[in-house]
C-alpha cells in the first residue's frame, strides 16, 4: 500500500515537473502581446530597425530551439541586433492573441514557430513559416544558423 502511494506520488511529481519545464521560455501568455509589439515598434523607428514578431509557444520544442539559436548563436544574435527588435508573441490553449493574430494577417496558419517582419509603423512586410530554416529532426528541433542569418539580412533595413 506504502509503496503504491509513492509510485503515485513521484508519477504526479514527475508530471508537474514536465508540466513547469514545457512553461518556461520566451512566451507569456499573459502578456499584452500588441502593447509588447507597440513598444518593439517605437524602438525600431528611434533605432532605424524593423520588428520581428516570433510567434509560437513554450509548449513548442521547435518554437524553444529556435528561440535558443537566437539567444546563443553569436552571429545569429548579432544580424537580429542589427536589423530588429524581437518580440515574442504567444500562442497556446491558455491565450491564442485572436486579436494580434488578426493583425498580423494570421501568421499562425502556417505552423509554429512563424516569424513576421514587420516596418517600425507595424506594417507586415514578410511573413516567413520556420520549416524552410530547419536543420533538425522530430527527435531534435534545430535550425541552421546559416539560413537564419540570411533571413535576417534581408529583410533587415537597407542601412543608410
Amino acid at each position: 500500500m506504502l509503496s503504491n502511494r509513492l509510485v503515485i506520488l513521484s508519477l504526479a511529481f514527475v508530471a508537474a515537473a514536465s508540466l513547469a519545464m514545457a512553461a518556461e521560455g520566451p512566451y507569456d501568455p499573459g502578456a499584452d502581446a500588441w502593447k509588447d509589439v507597440q513598444q518593439a515598434g517605437s524602438r525600431a523607428a528611434a533605432a532605424h530597425r524593423n520588428v520581428l514578431v516570433v510567434v509560437g509557444g513554450n509548449w513548442c520544442p521547435w518554437c524553444r530551439a529556435l528561440d535558443r539559436l537566437m539567444t546563443t548563436d553569436p552571429a545569429v544574435k548579432d544580424a537580429l541586433a542589427a536589423g530588429f527588435e524581437l518580440v515574442h508573441v504567444n500562442y497556446s490553449k491558455e491565450n491564442k492573441n485572436a486579436a494580434v493574430m488578426e493583425r498580423l494577417g494570421h501568421p499562425e496558419k502556417n505552423g509554429f514557430p512563424v516569424l513576421v517582419v514587420l516596418s517600425p509603423r507595424l506594417e507586415v512586410l514578410h511573413t516567413q513559416p520556420s520549416d524552410v530554416l530547419e536543420n533538425g529532426t522530430k527527435d531534435k528541433p534545430g535550425h541552421d544558423p546559416a539560413k537564419v542569418i540570411a533571413f535576417l539580412h534581408e529583410w533587415a533595413p537597407a542601412a543608410s
